[in-house]
């Protein structure tokens, strides 16, 4: 109550909610960086299945993928009321939604047929007119970049009004 009466509405009490912003942005661009692993092995180094997985490739399964898609969406939806304002963080959780959309098409398709990798809704091959002409590890490259741009403007945006 002393930090509103001096003069600091809302900046000291969104102070924990910039935080969670933070470690979400750095956590994507983590997991991002996983996926740029990926695409130096299967473009740069011409490797493919098995062989691309990535940094951790342990946790390149479907139940890691779509988790990990679900928490971001979750946590977004919580940081969003104390970010209204905020154009990044308001853009990109519609992205992250889709993302998770994706997902839950792709988990849903290996809980039925034990098949993991599967194309999803736009990747080649995909259950909406086929997908796009472009594989599922390019697609999901993109999607988690166009996912932490944003976030780290978001998070940048916030801490510079702090």
């Amino acid at each position: 109550m002393a930090a509103r009466a001096a003069g600091y509405p809302d900046r000291l009490v969104a102070t924990p909610w910039i935080a969670l912003l933070g470690f979400l942005a750095l956590a994507q661009t983590a997991h991002l960086l996983e996926h740029v692993a990926q695409m130096v092995e299967i473009h740069v180094l011409h490797l493919s299945g098995a062989a691309a997985q990535g940094i951790v490739g342990q946790l390149n399964i479907e139940w890691v993928h779509f988790s990990w898609n679900a928490l971001v969406l979750i946590t977004l939806l919580a940081l969003l009321p104390h970010f209204r304002t905020n154009p990044w963080l308001v853009a990109v959780t519609p992205l992250a939604g889709w993302h998770f959309i994706e997902h839950s098409v792709m988990i849903a398709t290996y809980i039925q047929t034990g098949v993991s990798g599967t194309p999803g809704l736009l990747s080649s091959g995909g259950l909406l007119f086929g997908g796009l002409p472009i594989a599922r590890p390019d697609l999901h490259f993109l999607y988690n970049l166009v996912e932490t741009v944003p976030l780290l403007f978001a998070w940048v945006a916030e801490l510079r009004q702090t």
